[in-house]
């Protein structure tokens, strides 16, 4: 590999292909005030192929993946009220629940708009990054 901040595309390209035959979406690599961070686009960090919600309708359900470890809250730690709860529509971008990482909280986000199925994980359980949280159904328009 080289040496120093330079990267050549030939290297990309070997580093994504072994990405992608280990089942890894994403992988940040940091050193010395420098962060790379590569995505395979389309992929999870499970490497599931990622469900498109503008794709035409599908019975396929969408995982909602963790983007870092944590202890998984499905309520706000000040109120004793869900987020969401199964059935629930949500929205692309809509908070569904929280990570937990020491004092600070990442929120869990709808990835596309679905109607919540179930939670994977029970609340107040500790995660890993990728670890899938939740199922989101395709929303049905009529």
């Amino acid at each position: 590999m080289t040496q120093g901040n330079e990267l050549q595309i030939s290297e990309l390209k070997q580093i994504t292909g072994w990405l992608e035959t280990a089942g890894i979406g994403f992988i940040e690599i940091g050193g010395k005030g420098t962060v790379v961070r590569l995505t395979l686009e389309g992929q999870t960090p499970e490497g599931k192929s990622a469900v498109n919600p503008q794709a035409a309708p599908s019975v396929r359900e969408t995982q909602v993946i963790a983007v870092a470890p944590g202890v998984l809250l499905t309520c706000h730690p000040m109120r004793s009220t869900p987020f969401v709860e199964p059935g629930a529509a949500v929205r692309q971008g809509d908070v569904l629940g929280l990570l937990r990482i020491a004092q600070l909280c990442l929120p869990v986000v709808a990835p596309c708009d679905g109607v919540v199925v179930k939670w994977l994980v029970e609340p107040g359980a500790t995660v890993g990054y990728g670890t899938a949280l939740m199922t989101l159904a395709p929303v049905r328009h009529l």
